[in-house]
């Protein structure tokens, strides 16, 4: 969507008239000044147009993290008919496989085929690029039906563990006119008007890497099991993430706590549940952040849907996939969206 002509009348009028008015960048002695990017997407958002940039985080591993933020992608794209762009950036590339498999992935990879390419790019300035989004783009993935006409993939690579820890000497190496948390977000410019929804996979972590995928996010969910070990961390991400959305002075809403891997019959979920729905995990933190509401759909623990995540398996349909899985999976789908876009007054 183009941006309109925009008049100091207009930005004054918004200015007053609504309280999530981006805020200046500076202000000179002839007044404040914008990003216009910034507006660019709050005009964007306002219109109804702006692609939803939805990162899935915790930073502690086996949560189900993966599986679920590729579950919301299959079922946006196939049950909603929502375009989706799925970004895999976490080194271990679990989401990758699930979708395309091991082999393609494999030829992918060393052909210079997945995101690794494009911040080994970042890191030989003086070389000729090699990294393409276009021919990195796959389209249609999926074990079910065979592929998702509506999804799209950017894959990930193992390299990516060395890679992170190199990043920071992309400034350097750019005379600090390049930042190496906005690599990302410019290669992807040319292309992510195409889509309703992006999901990105992030590392168990919030280095680079992951900053790269929440430098353009406009949300993020926070996959976790309802236990001590796995909510501990989530009052780090949380300010950690508003940090940095006042750092780049765009925001990035925390649509909520989904819980995973959920056993009945262990009174520890059920106490550390009731807690979340209360909204009390934050307690005992001198903070004024709020916990992020917990969606209402929970997903439990089974082992059809940890099989579901071998492409090789044959899993064919979301029954197969997921099992009994699959309408917790569509309820958070859902909620999601409607988070995403709440009802206007």
């Amino acid at each position: 969507m183009a941006v309109p002509p925009v008049t100091k009348q207009a930005v004054s009028n918004w200015r007053q008239r609504f309280d999530d008015f981006p805020k200046p960048v500076q202000t000179l002695q002839a007044g404040p000044v914008w990003d216009v990017e910034v507006i660019s997407e709050w005009l964007k958002a306002k219109a109804g147009h702006q692609t939803k940039v939805i990162s899935f985080i915790n930073l502690k591993g086996g949560v189900a993290k993966t599986t679920t933020s590729v579950a919301v992608a299959e079922i946006l794209a196939k049950n909603f008919r929502k375009h989706v762009l799925f970004i895999d950036l976490d080194p271990q590339t679990n989401a990758t496989i699930n979708l395309i498999g091991e082999d393609e992935w494999g030829v992918r990879d060393q052909d210079g085929r997945t995101l690794a390419q494009l911040f080994k790019d970042k890191l030989r300035p003086d070389s000729a690029p090699q990294f393409n989004v276009e021919d990195s783009i796959i389209r249609g993935v999926s074990t079910i039906d065979g592929g998702i006409a509506r999804l799209d993939l950017l894959p990930s690579s193992i390299e990516f563990i060395d890679i992170q820890e190199k990043l920071p000497f992309v400034a350097m190496q750019g005379n600090y006119d390049s930042n190496p948390q906005d690599i990302l977000r410019r290669a992807l410019a040319p292309v992510i008007e195409r889509y309703d929804y992006v999901i990105i996979d992030c590392p168990p972590s919030l280095g680079i890497v992951t900053k790269n995928g929440l430098r353009f996010s406009t949300h993020y969910v926070v996959p976790a099991i309802p236990d001590i070990v796995s909510t501990w961390g989530i009052f780090q991400i949380v300010s950690s993430i508003e940090a940095f959305s006042e750092s780049i002075n765009r925001p990035i809403r925390p649509l909520g706590i989904v819980a995973t891997k959920v056993q009945g019959n262990i009174d520890l979920h059920q106490r550390v549940l009731a807690q979340l729905r209360a909204g009390r995990l934050f307690q005992g933190n001198e903070t004024d952040l709020k916990q992020p509401e917990l969606f209402t759909a929970s997903i439990a623990q089974n082992a059809n849907t940890a099989r579901g995540a071998d492409a090789e398996a044959g899993l064919n349909t979301f029954r197969k996939k997921y099992g009994p899985n699959y309408e917790p999976h569509f309820t958070l789908t859902k909620e999601i969206i409607e988070r995403c876009n709440p009802a206007k007054n």
